[in-house]
């Protein structure tokens, strides 16, 4: 009614966002089944393929070469194994990998999914080999454009 200023929300996908996950199978790994159960849902909606682990350790054993996923979603704190420590033995078996193997090389992209968004933490997740990061809780534009990067090419 009118035109009283106030926006209207609406559950729409944003127009500016394509069809770039359609059927790519990403990995999301968070120890809260309700950070889970968003990304998911979000992802989904973009025609992603999503597998949910609640571990760094379940994360690795999925990530080892070889394996299907287009990319992957990691939450940092974790307990058994944390999302640094896991990142860093994902790309230790990629290094290895693609040592052995010329006709493909391995790098999975791999996005934190942090509260901590201090530049020092920015900083340790570009160390140990992450491809960047989300903030929580996270937006679905953000969510999908920080994974879309990686595939428009």
């Amino acid at each position: 009614m009118g035109s009283g200023g106030k926006k209207r929300q609406t559950n729409r996908k944003p127009k500016n966002l394509g069809n770039l996950l359609r059927g790519k199978q990403i990995l999301v790994v968070d120890d809260t089944m309700v950070n889970r159960r968003v990304a998911d849902a979000v992802l989904r909606k973009y025609g992603a393929l999503v597998t949910c682990v609640d571990s760094g350790k379940a994360a690795f054993a999925m990530l080892k070469p070889p394996h299907d996923f287009h990319a992957c979603f990691m939450d940092l704190q974790m307990p058994e194994m944390d999302g640094f420590e896991a990142t860093r033995r994902v790309r230790d078996l990629e290094e290895e990998m693609n040592k052995k193997e010329e006709s493909r090389k391995w790098h999975t992209p791999i996005l934190a999914m942090t509260a901590d968004v201090i530049q020092a933490t920015n900083e340790k997740c570009i160390k140990c080999g992450m491809d960047g990061f989300v903030s929580k809780p996270f937006e679905e534009e953000e969510l999908y454009s920080s994974v879309a990067r990686f595939f428009d090419k």
